[in-house]
């Protein structure tokens, strides 16, 4: 019996349709994979607080987010960002929420309920009494708010808010503390003082003057207070959840690299003096190990 003539090239088409059922099947295994793996992604919500105006909060976490949460989380997590007050993004952090924030102040009883990145994300210049120049114009530098609260005045503070070694005489002389909570508190502050509802406030300097005009800045003036370090450190924090000690690992991880290096001295150079910035970045060059090669 005669072999057709065609049989090589039946084979050869045979071969050819082999070869491209092994490549879609390919290319549909590795897609089912990556997508099946985007699908297993765990939820993290970014909590971002309301100090600001609105324009301002939203810059200030874009570039925290673009810049160091999603190169640090983004393979490993769906990421959210959302808005709240202080007192709720205090309260969804100690909670089981899987949720984190860029920057919060480390305490003991917030340590209780929740996760600190081990290198600060950013470096405060300490808390200040600010008040109204006819008050405060007197005053030593340093002052002791402490001393202060035994006499007649009215201290406003956030009363979510964690004031670290005054939080025992703020809590001793809680009749002359006006605690402020919701959105925006201050603006509320600020709002306050001129009034002469109350006679001082202990607030971060960038916090306070974003709500006060030019006029209104001629009537306010400070002093460092004698409480406090030179300077206070935020970190990233997370709720005590699984999702929490993953983000806080991959966090840790990530601040030890050059980006975020390079990142960490943009943003204390844009919001400090010169010898400010000088002695932060010794702290983090010294007791962090952070190298800023290319800046300093």
């Amino acid at each position: 019996m005669k072999t057709p003539r065609f049989n090589s090239q039946t084979n050869q088409f045979l071969q050819q349709m082999a070869w491209a059922f092994i490549l879609v099947s390919f290319f549909a295994i590795t897609f089912f994979s990556t997508d099946t793996k985007a699908s297993e992604k765990r939820k993290l919500t970014i909590l971002s607080h309301s100090y600001f105006a609105n324009e301002f909060d939203k810059r200030n976490i874009n570039e925290h987010f673009l810049k160091v949460i999603k190169p640090a989380l983004g393979d490993e997590f769906h990421l959210s960002v959302q808005f709240t007050n202080h007192a709720r993004l205090i309260k969804r952090l100690s909670s089981k929420e899987p949720s984190c924030t860029f920057n919060a102040i480390k305490s003991a009883e917030r340590a209780e309920h929740m996760l600190f990145s081990k290198v600060p994300t950013f470096m405060h210049m300490q808390r200040q009494l600010f008040g109204l120049k006819s008050n405060i114009d007197n005053l030593p530098s340093p002052v002791s708010v402490t001393s202060l609260l035994k006499e007649k005045y009215i201290f406003g503070i956030i009363g979510s808010s964690s004031y670290q070694q005054l939080d025992s005489s703020f809590e001793k002389y809680r009749s002359k503390i006006a605690n402020i909570y919701g959105e925006n508190p201050f603006l509320q502050l600020s709002k306050l003082l001129l009034n002469q509802r109350i006679d001082f406030i202990v607030a971060y300097p960038e916090s306070l003057y974003a709500h006060l005009n030019e006029d209104q800045l001629k009537l306010v003036s400070s002093r460092p207070i004698s409480e406090y370090p030179e300077f206070t450190n935020g970190y990233f924090t997370c709720s005590k959840t699984a999702e929490g000690i993953h983000a806080i690992r991959l966090m840790n991880t990530y601040m030890m690299t050059p980006p975020m290096a390079e990142y960490l001295y943009a943003i204390h150079k844009a919001n400090n003096l010169s010898a400010d910035l000088e002695a932060m970045l010794n702290v983090y060059k010294r007791r962090y190990k952070i190298s800023f090669k290319n800046n300093s």
